[in-house]
């Protein structure tokens, strides 16, 4: 008999289990330029911060985030139209970040296309209409856009945007008009969470299929709720388990939690220090979750801290 010692990785472990290894948030180097309503990518292990709400001004500010080196590097192109209340997505190699609140209060249909290579904007094809807080989603090279506000009201549309055509179409809308949610990935589905609409902070949480709904199928189904309601969250998805941190708008302070899709429930996970405010960004970088600016109280924050979403652990297998 004889043992031998190998990696395995693992989701954090529940409340209930030994936290010998458990990850906890951990603070990296600020954001240089603070602000919330930012939108953030993450292209070649590479973060980048774009626009948001510095609240002295609406801003087109581009920085980028080498975790290896735990560094900002900033002076990149701004993004041509200053905009805030936006989210990106990457597909093929560029940042793709459309509408958003100009500094006049004003929403845009404009979208804007980053190559983070050439460090160079262009513009494409306009959004059908004009938004700002709308959530995001490239599935299988296509980009998704949910809902958002319109300048006048929250809405439940659904558009889809083709890169190599450069066109948007319209898809089946949303169970639930909404602005301020969040977006993502998993299990072949996205999944948009939480929001508002005009009666305040939302707990929804709905299941889209692209696949459903090019065949003429209904797409949408309805999820486990968020434990509170929030608005403003930063959303992510690592290894298929979507991640729920910040926000605003809920009976309680603060919310951390993820989902798991099998399951389709909900587990709380560790708080970060000073990351918990609304309008923050959410990047990942291997399996590490990074909080990137957001909104503390009437200010803009910078704070900027990483989270180990799976991490490595040896166990003795017998022999």
């Amino acid at each position: 008999m004889g043992a031998w010692f190998g990696p395995r990785l693992f989701a954090p472990p529940t409340p209930q289990a030994s936290l010998a290894a458990a990850p906890r948030w951990e603070q990296r180097a600020t954001l240089p330029t603070a602000r919330g309503g930012l939108a953030v990518a993450t292209y070649d292990n590479l973060i980048y911060a774009v626009g948001g709400d510095t609240g002295q001004e609406i801003t087109g500010v581009v920085e980028r985030y080498d975790a290896e080196a735990d560094v900002w590097e900033t002076g990149l192109a701004a993004k041509p139209t200053p905009a805030a209340d936006v989210s990106a997505a990457v597909i093929g190699g560029r940042i793709y970040v459309p509408g958003g609140r100009l500094a006049g209060g004003a929403v845009t249909d404009l979208l804007e296309v980053y190559d983070p290579r050439g460090d160079a904007w262009e513009q494409r094809a306009p959004l059908p209409v004009a938004l700002s807080a709308y959530a995001l989603a490239a599935f299988e090279g296509k980009l998704y856009v949910f809902g958002g506000w319109d300048g006048a009201a929250y809405i439940n549309s659904v558009y889809e945007y083709d890169p190599d055509s450069d066109a948007w179409a319209e898809r089946s809308v949303m169970p639930t008009a909404r602005g301020f949610a969040g977006a993502a990935v998993a299990g072949g589905s996205i999944y948009v969470v939480g929001g508002r609409n005009a009666e305040g902070a939302l707990a929804a949480n709905e299941e889209y299929s692209p696949e459903a709904d090019a065949a003429g199928a209904s797409p949408w189904q309805a999820r486990a709720a968020l434990p509170a309601a929030r608005y403003g969250a930063g959303v992510v998805s690592v290894a298929d388990i979507i991640h729920v941190v910040g926000g605003a708008g809920g009976a309680s302070p603060l919310l951390s939690v993820k989902y798991f899709v099998a399951r389709d429930a909900w587990e709380a996970f560790d708080l970060p220090a000073g990351g918990e405010g609304a309008g923050l960004g959410l990047g990942v970088v291997g399996t590490d979750i990074h909080t990137v600016g957001g909104q503390q109280g009437a200010g803009a924050s910078g704070t900027h801290a990483a989270y180990r979403a799976i991490y490595t652990v040896v166990l003795p297998i017998v022999q």
